[in-house]
C-alpha cells in the first residue's frame, strides 16, 4: 500500500514539475496558475515587466524541485514494491516528508490551504506512518 501512495505522490509531482520547467524555459509564466489559479499571468507580465524573469526563475526552480522529489518517490515506490527495500522506505519517507512539510509551511505562511493540499499532506502522513510500520515489521522478522 505504501508503494501505491508514493507512486501516486510521484505522479502528482513529476507531471506538474515537468510542465513548470518547460514553460519557464519557454518564457511562459502561465504555470503560475498551477499554484495560484486566480492569478492573471498576462496582467502579471504587464504590471511587473521587470520582474518577469524573477518569476520565471522562481517557478522554474519550484518545478525542478517538484520534478526531482517526484522521481525520488517513483524510484522509491518501485524499489519498495519489487525489493521490499528498507533504504527506499526511509529515503522516500524522509524526502517526501520534508518536501510536503516545506509546502505546508509555505501555504500556511500565505494563508492558502485548500482541500487538495490537505489531501496530499494527509496521504504523506499516512505514507510515512505506513513506512515506519513496515520497517518495524521487517526488523522484527
Amino acid at each position: 500500500m505504501v508503494s501505491a501512495l508514493w507512486f501516486a505522490w510521484a505522479l502528482l509531482h513529476i507531471v506538474p514539475g515537468g510542465l513548470m520547467i518547460t514553460q519557464a524555459l519557454q518564457g511562459d509564466i502561465s504555470s503560475i496558475n498551477m499554484l495560484f489559479p486566480e492569478t492573471d499571468p498576462e496582467g502579471l507580465m504587464r504590471d511587473y515587466r521587470e520582474e518577469t524573469s524573477a518569476i520565471l526563475v522562481t517557478f522554474g526552480q519550484h518545478g525542478f524541485n517538484l520534478f526531482w522529489f517526484g522521481w525520488v518517490a517513483l524510484i522509491g515506490a518501485i524499489l519498495i514494491l519489487r525489493r521490499r527495500s528498507k533504504t527506499a522506505l526511509v529515503v522516500s519517507a524522509v524526502v517526501i516528508g520534508f518536501a510536503d512539510l516545506g509546502a505546508l509551511f509555505a501555504t500556511v505562511m500565505i494563508g492558502r490551504i485548500d482541500v487538495f493540499g490537505v489531501l496530499i499532506f494527509s496521504g504523506t502522513v499516512l505514507g510515512i506512518g505506513l513506512s515506519v510500520a513496515l520497517i518495524r515489521s521487517m526488523n522484527s522478522r
